[in-house]
Order: C-alpha cells, then structure tokens, then sequence
C-alpha cells in the first residue's frame, strides 16, 4: 500500500495541526504534466524521512494524481512543493501509526477500491484509444451524421432591418415602417441590395456583410421570417414586413437540402463517440459474462445472480 494512499485512508488528525499539511487531499482526482525526473530512474532516492524512502517514482505519481492543481508551474519550484507533500505525507502518516489511530482493515479497504478503480479507468482509457481509428470515426460519421441528418431545405438569405425605436408606440412603428418602405422603393429601382443595405440596415451584424442571414432551415428563424422567406424564389425580394422588433426586408439568395456537418469539423467529437461506444460495449460484454451474486441486499431482496449460471 502506497504510502500517499495510507493518509489519505486514516482517520482525521487535528484540523488546526493537519490542514495544511493535506491540503494536497483536494486534488486527487487531477491530472498533470510529469515533472522531469532529471534522467533519474524510479528507485532513485530523493530524501530519507525518518528512515523511509522517498523516490523519484514516487513525485512522478504524486505528480500525476496533483500536479494539475499545484500553482507551481516552473519545473524546480513544482518537484519542489511535490517532494514537501510527499514529505509531510510520510511524516503524518508515521504519527499515525505512533498514536496507534490506524485502521488497517478500512486502510485495506480503501487501497483495494483506489486500485480496482485505477486499473478500470486505465484499462477503459487503452480499450478507448485502440478503438479510434480513422475507418471507425468515418463510419461513426456515416451512421450517426450523414444517416442522421434532416433533409429539410435551408435558404440563404440577406435582409434588412428598421428597428423600432423605444416606446415602440404607433409613431416609431410607423417611423420604422417609412424606412423600409423607402429602401424597397430603391431596391424596386434597380439599386443593389447589399448598397441599400450598407446605407440603410439597422442590424449592425449584417450590414457590413450585405444584409448576409446565412443559411437557415425554416426551425432556425423566427414564424413571420419563415412564412415569407419560404414563399420567396431565388433572387426575389419581399415586401416589407412587421415582426415584435421593426420592419424587415428579405432577400432569397439560394435554396438547397440541409447538408450534414462536415468530417473534418468534428473529428475530436467523433474519436469521443467512438471511444464511449467501446468502452460501454465491453463494459457489457464483461458484465454479461460475469457471474455477480447480490448476497444479502438491502430491503429484504431475494439473492439473484445477474449473468451466465
């Protein structure tokens, strides 16, 4: 049983004498970057705490588990503040057993947990990493993605937007309502749009792009939007129209099928989706043919026995 594990394990010290000592307890769930060893081997001994070695593979594991939390950050100073914890682990966990405050069975206990747990979560990260593989992640995205997706139709569009001004009474309506009119009367001129959109756009996102909305499939706008954009064809404008925040303009650039995300944007979700599906499938597997028996459960349950016989 590591020494780090036998602290950790024992019974509660004085709060005043050893809350500064464990402080490092808050950080055993993280994760580092190892701090270099220096070409030292693990068995190398870094100190001798009243007779018990410290060694270099034992700031490596600290590391692993702490080091991602410790705010030292320059390699001497961060090997530094792990040896002290490793220190002051060895120290405390001496006066435990000193004082005779040990519980060698919950000790054991928790030790036999901490390692089952590190062998699963190891185990379940290399089934994980062998499973990513560039034929695995293309298929993920053909089943999951390209099957997956819907075939509604998005519409590109560009508009233009009068706002209507606070109190938002009849007067800034109809304020509003005078703007837009006027710039579809230029429009219905032969002026450019994306000109009569520069000039006049109240949408300060659009108007540098031209009035340009994007793609939009008919969920992704608002129902008065929706109801004109869809009735438009390519290059038609609309009419002038109200919704809850001004007037607005439409244009209908282009119309296609809804295409799936492309591969490349989301290779890193689909090494996730992949990895999660192998794991979970031999999580199953294992279950499966395990033979589990539920002795004396809780509520007075009858023994079962979950997989093979």
């Amino acid at each position: 049983m590591s020494v780090s594990s036998a602290i950790f394990m024992a019974r509660p010290f004085d709060k005043t004498r050893a809350g500064a000592a464990c402080v490092w307890f808050a950080f055993l769930l993280g994760a580092a970057t190892p701090v270099s060893a220096q070409a030292q081997t693990p068995e190398t001994v870094v100190a001798v705490v009243n007779g018990q070695k410290i060694l270099e593979g034992d700031i490596q594991t600290a590391d692993d588990i702490l080091g991602r939390n410790l705010l030292a950050r320059e390699p001497a100073e961060r090997r530094e503040t792990l040896v002290k914890i490793l220190i002051d682990g060895v120290l405390l966990s001496q006066a435990a057993k000193d004082r005779n405050i040990v519980d060698e069975a919950d000790l054991q206990r928790r030790a036999t947990f901490t390692r089952n747990q590190g062998l699963a979560n190891h185990f379940l990260t290399v089934i994980g990493q062998q499973a990513v593989t560039e034929e695995a992640m293309r298929r993920a995205y053909e089943d999951v993605v390209v099957k997956g997706a819907p075939t509604e139709p998005e519409l590109h569009l560009r508009h233009i937007v009068f706002m209507i001004a606070p109190p938002a009474d009849d007067a800034a309506v109809k304020a509003a309502e005078q703007k837009a009119q006027a710039a579809i009367a230029r429009i219905n001129k032969g002026e450019d749009f994306a000109i009569v959109v520069a000039e006049m756009s109240e949408d300060p996102v659009t108007k540098s792009r031209g009035g340009d909305y994007d793609w939009r499939a008919r969920g992704e706008m608002g129902k008065e939007y929706a109801e004109i954009a869809f009735k438009l064809k390519k290059g038609e404008v609309s009419a002038p129209f109200k919704t809850a925040v001004g007037w607005h303009i439409l244009k209908l650039d282009d119309m296609r099928t809804r295409q799936p995300v492309a591969y490349d944007r989301i290779r890193d979700r689909l090494a996730a989706l992949v990895a999660s599906a192998a794991q979970l499938e031999l999580v199953d597997k294992i279950r499966a043919e395990a033979k589990i028996e539920h002795v004396n459960p809780p509520h007075g349950a009858d023994k079962e026995t979950v997989g093979r016989n």
